[in-house]
């Protein structure tokens, strides 16, 4: 009963200033006396109190919530849709997988094979990526820029087959013991860092004293997925581990 009281006095109050708004500007015209009541009728109707578990909320603020959460699936579909055309990007690095020769079983998990010019190259059953030795690049003292790696990876024979590793992959290659039979020596070197969250990619590189620059390029074998790998598939604790052991002395020589 309480509640039907409050409800009619509300009602009560909305139609006396609609009709008193009305009654006051009827003298300048009874349109624009009906549209001005209107829209007091409009407005007061968005304070309309709704009863909610142990109080009341208003229209205008369902409405509010509805908008807000509104504007944020927007958001959110077109933060998945800019991530799913990064990840595009990334799988677009490889023309397919690539068809491994016979390969020398190393340990259990890494085995050796010949590339098409004549490079070592290397499998990890684990992860199903295949990489090349490092492969010396024209010796002028300055590292590649980003495009220059690519490039350099993506005409390694076959064409389009081998891409510039992400950080991640070269992550899956220490942890596969790679660098223990094929180490960096003294080379710099660089890799894609990449953020799939941020849609951005740089170029990791680690700076040579000597002036020479190698790259290890990497390309997809039997069972790795179409896109290889980024820093989201690598464990915290393996990545943060490889992070601080690659920049030690030791790693190139492990």
């Amino acid at each position: 009963m309480f509640l039907l009281i409050f409800y009619g006095i509300y009602v009560f109050i909305v139609v006396a200033v609609a009709v008193g708004v009305f009654r006051w500007l009827k003298k300048k015209g009874i349109g624009k006396a009906l549209l001005a009541s209107g829209l007091c009728v409009t407005l007061l109707s968005l304070f309309f109190p709704i009863p909610i578990h142990g109080g009341f909320t208003f229209l205008v603020e369902i409405m509010l919530v509805e908008l807000r959460s509104g504007l944020d699936r927007v958001e959110q579909n077109e933060k998945n849709e800019r991530k799913e055309a990064f990840q595009e990007k990334l799988a677009a690095r490889f023309r397919g997988p690539l068809a491994l020769p016979a390969r020398e079983q190393v340990t259990a998990q890494l085995s050796s094979f010949m590339t098409a010019n004549g490079t070592r190259g290397w499998y990890d059953a684990q992860s199903g990526l295949a990489w090349t030795d490092m492969l010396a690049l024209e010796r002028t003292g300055a590292p590649p820029d980003l495009e220059q790696a690519k490039a350099f990876c993506r005409e390694f024979e076959p064409k389009g087959y081998w891409a510039l590793p992400t950080e991640a992959e070269l992550s899956l290659f220490w942890k596969a013991g790679g660098y223990r039979f094929s180490p960096l020596a003294d080379f710099g070197t660089a890799g894609l860092l990449e953020n799939v969250d941020l849609q951005i990619e740089m170029l990791s590189l680690r700076t040579s004293r000597n002036g020479t620059y190698a790259l290890r390029c990497v390309a997809l074998g039997p069972g790795a997925p179409a896109a290889g790998y980024s820093s989201q598939d690598i464990p915290l604790k393996e990545w943060n581990t490889y992070q601080l052991q690659k920049t030690t002395p030791g790693l190139s020589k492990q």
